[in-house]
């Protein structure tokens, strides 16, 4: 099994991709479906260049050739060389990797503990049952394993807007913050 983190298991593809094996219609889901051409420029840090491999299918036995997503970073060979269940093939472009230094009820610790926040990377499924996770989707962590998956760019662009309105509701709760603790802190004279 591929470390696809997902909210449903942490660390896994999930289960809902699984099919058993001689299921009716079992050809037509190992077709992959392959990412819609676009003439945009590829994702930071990504190669336009489309690399393929061949993996031999766990479920069929039959030798099946993948067009991997451009950009992907995911070293393929270890699926080449050994069968495969056709679930746990997936290709990732990684994001950025945010940080948040925290304290409070979610550390172990006592003391701050820096949790992964707003992180985000492309991804996939190749193979899933569900056509729209066969083509490049964003998975964002909203925190230390806690996504929101599946974006495609229309989802993604409304997430996006929802969160500048949350940060700028956050810079009126910071400005409304230090005018409350200021006032706490400096009372006016209480007259007798």
């Amino acid at each position: 099994m591929k470390n696809l983190p997902t909210a449903a298991d942490n660390g896994g593809t999930e289960d809902h991709t699984t099919q058993p094996p001689g299921s009716a219609g079992q050809a037509a889901r190992l077709q992959s479906v392959p990412a819609a051409s676009s003439d945009s420029e590829p994702a930071v840090g990504a190669s336009a260049v489309r690399r393929t491999f061949t993996f031999t299918s766990a479920v069929t036995g039959e030798k099946v050739t993948v067009t991997c997503m451009p950009g992907c970073t995911v070293d393929h060979e270890a699926d080449s060389n050994t069968p495969e269940h056709p679930h746990d093939i997936y290709c990732n472009i990684p994001g950025t990797a945010g940080e948040l230094p925290l304290y409070g009820p979610l550390c172990d610790t006592g003391s701050p503990e820096d949790f992964r926040f707003l992180s985000w990377q492309i991804q996939s499924l190749p193979f899933s049952v569900r056509p729209a996770e066969r083509l490049p989707f964003v998975a964002i962590e909203a925190i230390d394993d806690h996504y929101i998956e599946y974006l495609d760019p229309d989802t993604l662009e409304m997430v996006i807007r929802l969160l500048q309105k949350q940060v700028d509701s956050l810079c009126e709760a910071h400005a409304q913050l230090v005018n409350v603790r200021t006032t706490y802190l400096n009372p006016p004279e209480v007259a007798a």
